[in-house]
């Protein structure tokens, strides 16, 4: 086995930088073969074509920053407000004598979880901090998304799992702890809309947990202090962050108006902010605004939850919600592995324990995933047990990319339960610099010009502080079409990510077998006059480098073990499921070396796990580059290589 010496875990930068890959020798010849393309008049051909995609461009900087900046100073001026012994006294009003009804946690809780949180070891999304038998308010938060987690109180579901008098007990405590802490000052994140939004959902999803079997005057204080932050969510919930915090800001409104006694206002108001925001942020196809499938999930978990809770009490339900639903149910299948778990693309893991299975319960149509998703920008094949996804979109506007990654015409593959080509997915423990390498296109299963990502994530610090880390530049046109008959399906991609640096456009032509046990595929790097789909599109923003080098790389799940053939001209992948698959790769008609480099796994959230990667490296040749590669299933000893070609695809 081959392997370079720079492991994953030195950052990969943004800028172009010296990979020290090695470059491709020891070419040998491969035999010709030939699958006859699928004729356009037969009946069992199905074609698609997709629409072109423009993505809008970032807009001025300039801009964006006086209107973050403005933001950022209305928010502060606000949160001193708050702060304030008079803004407290507005939050007076009717005390709710108890909780209507308690409504489902579709999120699965987990026993040991809470055996952890019990021994002080508070392992949240955003990091972990030991508190040694005190508080873990007091605590200082290793990075704000911990301290987002922790105060939204969704870690209370494994209490709930845990069951029992001492997990009650513990329980209460925690919550009368923090109830404590805020009343003696205002903290900006434990009272940020989409905090209290998922506090007050976990509060009553849970409302048998903190509630029963406590004494009165916890109990009054309680409710009194839910009703207090459900008054004050009614005045903020619109001005939380775009994107799934202010539907997750609804949402927690919506929640409370249901669950407390003398919350019928605040429910009607709720419900307008989620139908609003739902109308936003769901597209038609059922996906996420974001692109983010783990987005799609987080969503439908509370969505269907609202929508039994309200059914329960007799309330009807409002047809934007019932809509949303019922397009977001196969949404979610699509993104679903073998493994039952989601696919890794902008952002998204795989998944909670169970929490795919506890949301597809509600299915009744158990319909079969579609194959495109148009306004999404994915396409998904399926052939005997075997799935691949591939991303075929350009990134989403500005204020919905701050989890958004440079991974287009990226892909994954599983085979029955195992995955064996995946994305790196991302993390938010190990640091921005952990966090922007997990963004970059080398991250992804797809091909790196000159160790440049297709798309440019914000690192300025200044800019970052008012902007976040969105995508300011990427793909502003993205293409793609497909080709379905009963020999297999035909996909032919591209984007223009690297065309201002480089003057090339990438295009990827896949060919995935009927029978799911074969994968060829065509990697083109080829020059293009840009299109004038703007008028502020500019040639390039410096002179192309001649002839940069590219890499195409496989990522590979953990538990694939690797192998190469001596020459290194193909390597042998075995799955968790015992298959076989096979990997060799041509250029210009002649057997390419394979390489391999370390990779890391962040798709179970945040934990990482080492992996490995295949890279097929070469070098763009007077404008252009063409890569033939294949992937076949065998079994026993590895299968005589073919030539990887294409069928043309035809005209659709």
């Amino acid at each position: 086995m081959q392997e370079t010496s720079r492991p994953f875990a030195e950052p990969l930068e943004e800028a172009r930088t010296d990979s020290g890959r090695p470059q491709a020798s020891g070419m040998a010849h491969m035999t010709e073969v030939e699958i006859d393309p699928p004729q356009p008049g037969s009946p069992v051909v199905e074609a698609q074509s997709s629409p072109t995609y423009y993505s809008m461009p970032p807009g001025n900087r300039a801009v964006d920053l006086v209107g973050a900046a403005l933001v950022r100073a209305r928010d502060v001026m606000l949160a001193r407000t708050y702060a304030t012994w008079a803004y407290g006294q507005t939050l007076r009003g009717p005390m709710p004598d108890h909780m209507v009804l308690y409504p489902r946690d579709l999120r699965p809780g987990l026993a040991d979880k809470a055996e952890a949180l019990f021994q002080g070891r508070w392992s949240l999304p955003g990091g972990q901090v030991k508190t040694d038998g005190g508080s873990p308010f007091a605590a200082t938060p290793p990075t704000d998304a911990w301290a987002e987690e922790l105060h939204g109180f969704s870690w209370l579901r494994h209490f709930t799992a845990a069951g029992g008098d001492a997990a009650r007990t513990y329980a209460q405590t925690l919550v009368a702890g923090w109830m404590t802490q805020q009343s003696a000052h205002w903290d900006r994140i434990a009272w940020a809309p989409h905090v209290i939004g998922r506090r007050l959902t976990s509060w009553v999803a849970n409302g048998a947990l903190i509630i029963d079997g406590s004494d009165l005057i916890y109990r009054s204080t309680l409710l009194r202090n839910m009703a207090r932050q459900a008054r004050h969510l009614a005045r903020t919930a619109a001005l939380a962050p775009a994107g799934e915090k202010r539907l997750t800001a609804a949402l927690g409104l919506a929640f409370s108006g249901l669950c407390l006694s003398e919350g019928e206002k605040r429910l009607e108001k709720g419900l307008r902010l989620v139908c609003r925001e739902l109308n936003r942020q769901v597209l038609a196809d059922g996906g996420h605004v974001s692109r983010n499938p783990a987005a799609i999930l987080s969503i439908m978990l509370d969505l269907i939850s609202l929508r039994d809770a309200m059914a329960a009490r007799g309330l009807e339900v409002p047809k934007p919600i019932r809509d949303a639903v019922d397009r977001m149910m196969p949404m979610l299948r699509f993104f679903r592995h073998g493994d039952g778990r989601l696919a890794l693309f902008n952002g998204a893991n795989e998944g909670l324990d169970g929490a795919i299975d506890a949301v597809l319960a509600y299915d009744d149509t158990r319909g079969k995933p579609f194959g495109f998703a148009p306004h999404s920008g994915y396409q998904r094949m399926a052939a005997g047990h075997a799935r691949l996804i591939a991303d075929t979109g350009p990134p989403p506007p500005g204020r919905y990319s701050h989890d958004a990654h440079a991974g287009c015409l990226s892909f994954e593959i599983s085979s029955g339960k195992s995955r064996l080509i995946v994305n790196c997915g991302t993390t938010r423990v190990l640091g921005p610099d952990w966090e922007a390498a997990s963004r970059a296109t080398a991250a992804h299963s797809t091909l790196v010009l000159a160790d440049t990502s297709s798309a440019r994530i914000l690192r300025g610090k200044f800019t970052r502080a008012l902007l976040g880390a969105r995508t300011m530049e990427g793909p502003t046109r993205v293409e793609s079409r497909r080709h379905e008959n009963d020999s297999g399906i035909w996909l032919e991609a591209s984007h223009n990510g690297y065309e201002k640096l480089f003057g090339l456009v990438h295009r990827r032509r896949l060919f995935f077998s009927g029978a799911g046990d074969e994968l060829r595929g065509e990697d083109l790097l080829v020059t293009n006059e840009p299109r004038k789909a703007f008028p502020w599109q500019r040639r390039y923003w410096h002179k192309p480098p001649e002839d940069p080098a590219f890499a195409i790389r496989f990522h590979l799940h953990p538990d694939a073990k690797l192998s190469l053939s001596q020459e290194g001209a193909s390597a042998l992948v075995r799955l968790g499921n015992g298959e076989g698959w096979q990997l060799y790769a041509r250029i210009a008609g002649v057997e390419v070396p394979l390489t391999i480099e370390e990779s890391v796994y962040l798709g179970g959230g945040d934990t990482t796990r080492r992996a490995e990667q295949i890279v097929v490296v070469s070098k763009v040749f007077r404008g252009e580059a063409k890569v033939n590669w294949a992937w076949k299933r065998v079994s026993g000893a590895p299968a005589k290589r073919e030539a990887p070609e294409l069928p043309e695809l035809p005209d659709l």
